[in-house]
């Protein structure tokens, strides 16, 4: 290979030559046969996160660990989701000068589901469950006096957006795993995370003749992002 093809500095496969025709630009799993080339194609169905191997689940306003069910509820019927979070950059001149100062601001952070409607508890329930039951223990604020979030507190469908259960503050645990890996057919932990002190913003419901589903979306604003360490 000509010298041009070498670089000065990297890691990996680009310590010795870029060989784009022969190798892979990022490193999966262990190297192959020759020691050197990790290994691809061959690796990236099992250590690839998918929406198969994610795992959502909805608790209390802050994040205080994990113990079961006691603090965490699992999230079904979800079909999509939508994580946004956007840094406020601001961009300074100084006369004199022709080059640019950058600094940051607040991080504002925003996510979005969309959900088949059925006979399970639906987005506003399964979301406060557990936010509502700790809001009450602590504060009881919430009283049956209250206007209801659906036909009564035991229904499973909540569409009644006035609702005062829509203003308990609660959280989610977004889980991403790998297909396969170190422990098997259960995957590896990529990331876990927790989405603390989360509002609705918006609920909406989609009804189309020729959809085979109801589907309902929700979206939420929350204030900060808490990594959350799994072993």
């Amino acid at each position: 290979m000509a010298d041009s093809d070498k670089l000065s500095s990297g890691t990996g496969q680009f310590d010795a030559a870029w060989n784009w025709k022969g190798s892979y630009v990022s490193g999966i799993g262990t190297p192959g046969s020759d020691g050197v080339t990790p290994q691809g194609y061959e690796k990236f169905g099992q250590l690839s996160a998918t929406p198969d191997s994610t795992a959502l689940f909805a608790g209390p306003a802050r994040f205080t660990g994990i113990d079961g069910a006691q603090s965490l509820t699992p999230i079904g019927m979800v079909d999509g989701l939508q994580l946004t979070q956007d840094g406020q950059v601001a961009r300074l001149f100084e006369i004199g000068s022709n080059r640019s100062y950058f600094t940051r601001g607040k991080t504002i952070s925003s996510v979005s589901f969309s959900r088949m409607l059925a006979d399970t508890p639906s987005m506003i329930k399964v979301f406060t469950k557990i936010a509502k039951a700790k809001f009450e223990a602590t504060t009881g604020v919430y009283n049956s006096g209250f206007s209801a979030a659906g036909a009564s507190d035991d229904a499973n469908v909540f569409l009644n957006f006035d609702s005062e259960i829509t203003g308990i503050p609660f959280g989610v645990m977004l889980l991403f795993k790998t297909r396969g890996g170190d422990q098997g057919t259960r995957g590896n932990v990529l990331a876990a995370l927790y989405l603390e002190y989360c509002m609705f913003n918006n609920l909406s419901l989609g009804v189309n003749s020729g959809s085979p589903v109801i589907q309902e979306g929700v979206s939420i604003s929350f204030d900060r992002v808490v990594p959350v360490l799994l072993t």
